[in-house]
């Protein structure tokens, strides 16, 4: 049986974690070699190998080094930029792909020479950026590469306060089901299936729903969706009553958030048009999804408790 995503990446404290910050895998870096090399040697043919050779240069002043050099003795080369890599510490390595593709944007004189380059063919740094963002999602890195400058994933505070306190909640036994559906959303985020992602974000806030109403006796049919679970809470009065102003508010978040996102983006067919689903997209409706899960869960466990 495969082991859970919470099981398998935790941080320090025990809390479920879904990116991960501070781990740079020997895969993982030498994918990033490859594209640096690939950006580079692209370059190159507009620079005759002067790119590399002041990029290194460069690179080696920020940091206060003499310059870059593997244990052979070659400086700011190719052959230095890979030593380096698999030899850095996680932040120099972080710092090095920043600065490479930073620099890059930087130079605008640079950009305007290579224009014409590549104008007939795909541009190597949007090309190594949109690899680079896709190896950080394989790898479940909390990091993505924006205009060349490496960001942490997500807005910290909606990790911190969202995401982290939903996989902590959803370990509860009962709620195995929407773990397992939140979770397999966020891997296929990580794969780049952004229609799944959206779907199982759905699928997992319609299951907190129906455990809700199953321990709690509320009377639902099982092919209920997100809207029809919703109204069964209001009708029971899972919502305190003086907290109705607030949760209009919510449920209109509930009911035309993730779920009707869900349904439009993804629930039906697309016609003859195929429709792509863009990240921010994506995060959005996990980030919704796991608010009102949360919201859900500890009104459930309020009311559990008397």
């Amino acid at each position: 049986m495969k082991e859970l995503f919470s099981r398998r990446y935790r941080d320090k404290s025990g809390d479920p974690e879904v990116y991960i910050y501070n781990e740079f895998s020997e895969a993982f870096r030498n994918q990033c070699l490859h594209i640096i090399v690939s950006f580079l040697n692209q370059i190159e043919k507009i620079y005759y190998g002067e790119f590399t050779e002041t990029m290194c240069e460069s690179y080696a002043r920020e940091k206060g080094l003499k310059c870059i050099e593997n244990k052979y003795g070659a400086r700011n080369d190719i052959c230095a930029i890979e030593y380096y890599i698999d030899s850095s510490s996680n932040k120099d390595f972080l710092d090095l792909i920043d600065f490479v593709f930073s620099n890059y944007v930087c130079n605008k004189t640079m950009q305007e020479k290579s224009k014409p380059y590549f104008q007939f063919e795909p541009d190597p740094f949007q090309e190594a950026i949109n690899e680079l963002n896709l190896r950080f999602r394989q790898h479940s890195l909390g990091y993505e590469c924006t205009n060349g400058e490496i960001i942490p994933k997500s807005n910290a505070m909606i990790h911190q306060a969202v995401i982290k306190p939903v996989l902590k909640l959803l370990t509860d036994e009962r709620f195995r089901g929407a773990e397992e559906e939140y979770l397999t959303a966020f891997e296929h985020l990580k794969a780049g299936n952004n229609k799944d992602a959206i779907l199982n974000a759905g699928k997992a806030f319609e299951s907190t729903i129906k455990v809700i109403c199953v321990n709690l006796g509320y009377s639902f049919q099982k092919n209920d969706a997100a809207k029809a679970l919703v109204e069964t809470l209001k009708n029971n009065q899972f919502f305190p009553a003086y907290l109705e102003s607030s949760l209009n508010h919510l449920c209109a978040i509930i009911e035309e958030g993730a779920p009707v996102v869900r349904n439009k983006e993804s629930g039906h067919g697309q016609g003859a048009e195929v429709r792509s689903v863009n990240n921010e997209y994506v995060e959005y409706v996990l980030n919704t999804v796991a608010s009102n899960i949360v919201f859900m869960y500890r009104l459930f466990e309020s009311r559990t408790k008397k």
